[in-house]
């Protein structure tokens, strides 16, 4: 299942490409870490908890942040899919979150405060069982009171107004009226349902954020392996050589001898080649800078390795 949601990535950037040997070799990595036990009934949970952690970490850090929590709530619908995380939830609310479609067929009452797309949203989850009063419920009987609800600096956190306050104890279908009133707050919900509802999930939803990047960097390092380099994606500024030669410090090498740095470019091919072939044999480090100029190369990089 793991392995069927990370191929789909590659949906939302083209970026994310995951082969079958990679995944296996951070399953088998997830097996040995996890604490033995002689019970069937300990060790089978162990095993399953330790191999959804390990990929989970493992693809995050090569996420950009913005697809993080995607990949955390395809991860979280899909074992409430498969009947193992307990949610009482709906096909139809589970895809409204998703979709969240308006009709414009009412016009909006409350324009003083509350925006035309929210109220629109409303009259397409009042068509969804056991929210067919909502609107009801915010234009007539305590729009006030509805008032004040969205007006909060964090109203995913706070009860709703009348009967609703009932959605304390459901908190996926607080996450549909949070997804039409509130838009901006779905983020912070969706992360504070999935730390409650995935199984450890306030290891998901706070990986690696604890950790600085030289830190993330030592984890992608342990991960490497001579034939596994670490690849680089950056942003406009971003410059990891500082973070890599603390690393080479903690290894206890010396980052001017034992590093060895490599501008990519034309007839830089040679110059890479001959350093891959000293720091082979002497155990050193080479960083190949601008790789996205000399694609051909890699291929041959490949081959080298």
């Amino acid at each position: 299942m793991l392995y069927f949601l990370l191929i789909q990535l590659w949906i939302i950037d083209h970026m994310y490409q995951y082969s079958l040997e990679s995944f296996t070799t951070f399953f088998f990595k997830a097996i040995d870490k996890t604490e033995e036990s002689e019970e069937l009934a300990i060790r089978v949970p162990n095993l399953i908890q330790m191999i959804r952690i390990v990929i989970y970490q493992w693809v995050s850090r090569g996420l950009f942040e913005r697809h993080k929590q995607i990949f955390m709530s395809m991860l979280t619908f899909r074992l409430m899919q498969k009947g193992l995380l307990d949610v009482n939830y709906t096909v139809q609310q589970l895809n409204f979150l998703i979709n969240c479609p308006i009709t414009t067929a009412v016009a909006n009452p409350l324009k003083k405060w509350l925006p035309d797309k929210a109220w629109y949203a409303i009259q397409k989850l009042i068509e969804i069982e056991g929210f067919e009063q909502f609107a009801t419920n915010l234009s007539k009987d305590a729009p006030a009171r509805f008032q004040m609800w969205y007006n909060e600096l964090d109203p995913e956190d706070r009860a709703l107004p009348l009967e609703w306050r009932s959605l304390e104890a459901q908190p996926f279908q607080k996450l549909l009226v949070v997804r039409c009133m509130r838009p901006d707050r779905v983020t912070t919900a969706l992360g504070n349902f999935i730390r409650n509802t995935l199984p450890k999930g306030g290891d998901f939803v706070d990986c690696d954020n604890g950790i600085s990047s030289v830190g993330v960097l030592e984890f992608a390092y342990q991960d490497s392996s001579s034939i596994t380099p670490i690849f680089f994606i950056l942003s406009p500024g971003a410059n990891p050589v500082k973070d890599v030669e603390s690393i080479c410090i903690k290894e206890k090498m010396d980052p001017i001898k034992h590093l060895h740095t490599i501008a990519l470019g034309q007839g830089q091919d040679v110059v890479a080649n001959a350093k891959l072939d000293m720091a082979h044999k002497e155990g050193h480090w080479v960083m190949l800078q601008n790789v996205h100029l000399m694609p051909d190369f890699l291929l041959e990089l490949e081959k080298r390795l």
